[in-house]
Parts: C-alpha cells; structure tokens; sequence
C-alpha cells in the first residue's frame, strides 16, 4: 500500500502545499517573534573590569527562519523534478538528500527553538514575541512530521523503483574451449 501512495501524485502535491502553507506560517510567526522581540542589556561584573552586553534575538529563532525559506526553495524543486526528471537516477538521489537535509533541519530547528522558549531568551512573563515563536516552533514541529512522510515516500520511491536490466559496456573475458591437462582450471 505504501507504494501506491509513494507513486500518488495526489497525494504528493497535498503534501507538498501542506509543506508550502506551513513555511509560510513559520516565516510570519518567526518574522513577527523577531520584529517585536526586545533586546535587554545584561551587565556584567568581573574582578578586572564591568561589561555591559546586549542580548538580542537568539541565533535558533534566525535558523527556524532559514529553515522554512529553504524548504519553499526545496518544494519547488522537489515539485519540478518529480514530474520533468522523475525517471533519472542521480535525480532521484539528490531528491532523497534534499528531502532529508530539511527533515534534519526542521528537527534542528524546532528543538533549538523550543528550548529557548521559556528561558532567558524567552521569559514566559514576557509579551513581546514570545507567543508567536511559540506558534513558530509548533509550525515546526508539524513540518518536520510533513517531512518524516514525504522523505519516507521519497526513499521508497526512489530506492523501490524496479532496475532496468543494463547492458555492460566492457568486453567478457574469451572463454576457453577445453582445459588440457597441463592448463590450469
């Protein structure tokens, strides 16, 4: 059953459009959390001298960012390549690792940020931001399960396809009409 949905396309343009929206979402929510997010100044005292530092937007909020324009590049060529060059080997190879680098990096990503929420980066007492990051790691969470299913349609797909028989291109060894008894066998 899993190779009839694997080779849907169906069901792989719905799974893609999921994909898309959800992006999207990530972009808004993520873009809004680190538009409203107030940096603070920390200051800090050590035995040789004062340091003031500023606290800005945590570096996995930026890296969730990334994630979801990466996988709208990724679906359109997921999209393209599956119906222009789905036939082509090395094609499907490079589908199964650009399925795979944004399942990695969606689960990266929505950990990372998920961690922040609550803590320094993200006091739960604090409005400004916090809420829609929130919301953007849940769209992430959610898109990484969108990849789970399309990377494993994908490998299925592509590592399930029946092998064409191919044809060698070098020369086969001469075979030996008899072995005499001085030859070797």
């Amino acid at each position: 059953m899993l190779a009839n949905i694997a080779g849907s396309q169906s069901i792989n343009y719905v799974l893609r459009g999921l994909q898309t929206i959800l992006a999207v979402a990530t972009l808004g929510a993520g873009g809004y959390a680190v538009h409203s997010f107030h940096g603070h100044s920390v200051d800090e005292h050590f035995e040789f001298g004062d340091f003031t530092d500023y606290v800005g937007v945590p570096n996995a909020w930026g890296f969730l960012l990334f994630c979801a324009a990466w996988t709208i590049l990724g679906v359109i060529f997921l999209l393209f390549t599956g119906v222009r060059l789905a036939g082509h080997r090395l094609i499907g190879y490079a589908r199964v690792a650009v399925e795979s680098i944004a399942l990695l990096s969606w689960l990266a990503g929505f950990i990372a940020v998920a961690v922040s929420i609550g803590s320094n980066g993200c006091p739960a007492e604090e409005s400004g931001g916090c809420g829609a990051i929130t919301a953007a790691t849940v769209f992430g969470a959610l898109e990484w399960l969108l990849f789970v299913a399309t990377t494993v349609l994908t490998v299925k797909l592509v590592f399930d396809r029946p092998r064409s028989a191919q044809t060698s291109m070098t020369m086969s060894e001469p075979k030996s009409l008899s072995a005499g008894p001085n030859m070797p066998v």
